[in-house]
Formats: C-alpha cells, structure tokens, sequence
C-alpha cells in the first residue's frame, strides 16, 4: 500500500513537471513570462545586482521583442538598470567624479546645467536618448533660448563628459552626443 502511494504521488509530480504554463490563447509561456489579469503580459527578471526588474506589454509578441533586446544588452554587457538611470542621476554622478577643475569654472557647469539641461531632458532615461534627442535638443537651444555658439559649447562639454560617463560604464553602447555640436555650427552656419 505505501508503495503504491509513492508510485502516484511520483507520476503526479511527474504530471506537474511536464505541464507548461500557458496564456488565455493557449501559447506556451517561457521563463519569467507572465500574462496579467488584465490580459497584459509581463517578463521579469533578476539584473547584476540581483534586484528583481519587470517590463510590461500589451502583446506577447511586443513583450518578445522587449526581452530579445534585453538578452542583447546582456550579452553586450549593457546594464540592465540603465532603464532606470536618468541624466540627471549621472550628472550627480559626474559631479562627485569630477576633480581638477577651478572652483569657479564647476560652479558655471552647475550653473549651465541647472539653468539648461535639467528642466529640459534631465529627466529622460539615458537608455533612450538618442542622437536626434541631442540634435533637438542643440536646435532648440539656438532657436528657442537664442543661445550663444559659446554658450551651447560650453552646455556640450558638460553633456557629453556625463554620456561619455554612460558608455564607460556600459549604460550604453555609443554616446549619442558625437559630434552633434559639429553638426549644429554647420547647419545654422555658425562662425
């Protein structure tokens, strides 16, 4: 009688085990996938510092999509809580990492942050600037504020040490402000 019991109690378990989890449209869910009560879906998974992170879609083929680009990150050595990193917090960081300036010349690179860029894409998620973000950006300082050449220099040295601060420490592959100034002075045929 025991033996019998142990017998179903290991086909059943054996039963549980070859049983795949499975959506309200039947297709097979992989690991960390999840679909939602609200019929959205979710993948989460565990970053470097073994902090539990999610990501939300309304379809599985979107929530593919965002996992296949998540792999990629890792596989590249990406950083996955970069999702989570905006400029300003790599400001803050590029401020406590910086040495070797005049006093006087950190406080203008405070200043001209503070006044310039904070307010405008301070906010934005470093893992989704992109070059045109900058280039917008450049454009807008120039047409909108009437910057200076200078001044938007100025602006871009600080930018670009804090991206660059973003790529040495595999937040992202490439910093998106390269040569944008460059491009900025052609375009609105500065001197």
């Amino acid at each position: 009688l025991i033996d019998t019991r142990k017998h179903t109690i290991e086909f059943r378990r054996d039963e549980v085990m070859a049983e795949k989890r499975k959506d309200k449209a039947r297709t097979v869910l992989k690991t960390g996938e999840v679909q939602r009560k609200n019929g959205t879906y979710q993948y989460s998974w565990m970053d470097g510092q073994l902090k539990r992170r999610f990501i939300y879609a309304k379809t599985l083929a979107d929530l593919r999509e965002k996992e296949k680009n998540i792999l990629k990150d890792k596989c590249d050595g990406i950083k996955t809580e970069a999702r989570y990193t905006t400029v300003n917090d790599l400001f803050d960081l590029w401020l406590n990492l910086k040495r070797g300036l005049k006093n006087n010349t950190l406080e203008n690179y405070k200043y001209l942050y503070n006044t310039f860029v904070r307010p405008v894409i301070g906010n934005k998620r470093v893992s989704t600037l992109r070059k045109s973000d900058v280039k917008k950006y450049y454009n807008y300082l120039t047409d909108e504020r009437n910057l200076k050449v200078s001044t938007i220099d100025s602006i871009h040295t600080v930018l670009h040490q804090i991206l660059q601060i973003a790529v040495d420490d595999d937040y992202i592959r490439n910093n998106p402000s390269d040569n944008v100034l460059r491009e900025l002075k052609k375009s609105h045929a500065f001197q």
